[in-house]
């Protein structure tokens, strides 16, 4: 499994993407919260790359067809949230170029697990101060590199 993970770290390295995504949601007294996700993608215009990762770590694969004929078909593959735990932590010790980012998205599914333990209550400013952190911290790593398509 080793080679595997290692051979996926370095796709995830060069063709791939690990990020923190941020939606917002408003909620009561006009109090703006967000709510963040780990995110690690992959797209390819040849599927064997998506499909080696859906089959490792199930999660969502999807195909776009080109509108134009003589283009290729997208193939992606995306962990989002609490599904993308694992293939964070197997890919981790092989990660060069992404290593960072992927060490901070894990940071946020540990946070998001700690707070989903305590109670249902909303996030103290704390809380939501914490995940904004991790969310710029990551953006301004992925700034440097854009995405690969």
């Amino acid at each position: 499994m080793e080679t595997l993970y290692a051979y996926l770290a370095g796709a995830i390295d060069t063709r791939g993407r690990i990020s923190i995504s941020r939606d917002r949601e408003y909620r009561r007294g006009g109090r703006e919260m967000a709510y963040y996700s780990a995110v690690i993608t992959l797209s390819d215009s040849d599927p064997v790359l998506p499909d080696l990762l859906q089959a490792t770590f199930p999660a969502r694969r999807l195909q776009y067809d080109a509108k134009n004929r003589s283009h290729r078909a997208w193939h992606m593959w995306e962990a989002v949230g609490q599904s993308a735990q694992e293939p964070l932590i197997r890919l981790l010790p092989y990660l060069r170029m992404r290593r960072r980012q992927a060490e901070l998205a894990l940071s946020l599914i540990t946070f998001m697990q700690s707070d989903k333990a305590g109670s249902a209550r909303p996030l103290s400013e704390e809380q939501q101060q914490a995940r904004r952190l991790l969310y710029e911290q990551v953006i301004s790593l992925n700034a440097s590199r854009p995405p690969h398509r």
